[in-house]
């Protein structure tokens, strides 16, 4: 995880965020209204922008349970996870738990706890929905209370919805600002539970496409991120668009790390 400005998210996001947050920065409008990111694991953008109001969302309960609790209870929420030792023993009795069984603020802390100390910050669940992901080695720490306090300070400028992203693209209004950086879902992927039941699938392309043109009618301004396949480009044709070499390792093993041609797109002069 990387340092933003003066705190960061505190949730954990792969390193190939990292190489596009400054072109994301860079590209971002110079001025918007609100802020819209429908796909919002990790905010990155949103942490570095600091914009004063937002609207965000995503499919996940226990991610978007985190972000509403940690704006309401943040300085609860990081004791708490202080609290709790880093073992295999305290990893795997959270794991084990059903989130639904838990208060909402304990919900949080599990959220918390698993994404900072599962392997490679992955986010997996098996067909019954349930968080199936090993505890990983040396993956670092909570937070400080102070940086998850300043987090939670920030998410109150956001309302945070559990959606599908084509109901917060509809809810986008002229001069908003739209980041999508949806799950990587082209031809022969192989669905390993990554980003939940019901995560985004290359089914859902003609919709994701559909729905930014319909925002691009009414004066929204539009950010896409997507791996660079002939597919988004034929969709995205008259966008202006930016390629950047960046590392993908959605499976988590050194094996299956590769560099890639990332996407960016928007319907906008930088």
């Amino acid at each position: 995880m990387t340092a933003l400005d003066v705190y960061r998210s505190p949730l954990r996001w792969a390193g190939s965020k990292r190489k596009l947050l400054p072109t994301l920065e860079q590209l971002a409008p110079a001025k918007f209204k609100r802020y819209v990111e429908p796909f919002c694991g990790s905010l990155c953008l949103y942490v570095a922008l600091k914009p004063a109001s937002a609207l965000v969302g995503d499919i996940n309960e226990e991610l978007v349970n985190f972000y509403r609790m940690i704006a309401w209870r943040p300085k609860a929420i990081a004791t708490a996870a202080h609290e709790l030792t880093d073992d295999d023993a305290t990893y795997y009795e959270l794991r084990g738990c059903d989130p639904l069984t838990l208060k909402a603020q304990d919900r949080a802390v599990r959220f918390l706890y698993l994404n900072r100390f599962c392997f490679n910050g992955v986010y997996r669940t098996n067909r019954q929905g349930q968080f199936n992901v090993a505890r990983g080695k040396h993956m670092g720490s909570i937070p400080p209370v102070q940086e998850l306090v300043d987090f939670g300070r920030l998410m109150r400028r956001a309302t945070v919805r559990r959606c599908d992203f084509q109901e917060l693209v509809d809810a986008a209004k002229r001069d908003d600002f739209i980041y999508l950086d949806p799950p990587y879902a082209g031809r022969g992927v192989r669905d390993r539970g990554e980003y939940g039941v019901g995560a985004f699938k290359e089914e859902d392309l003609d919709r994701l496409a559909e729905a930014l043109h319909r925002a691009s009618a009414r004066g929204v301004k539009v950010l896409l991120s997507y791996a660079d396949l002939p597919d988004i480009r034929s969709r995205f044709r008259n966008w202006n668009a930016t390629t950047l070499e960046v590392a993908r390792n959605v499976a988590g093993f050194a094996g299956a790390r590769s560099s890639v041609s990332e996407l960016i797109l928007r319907n906008y002069n930088a």
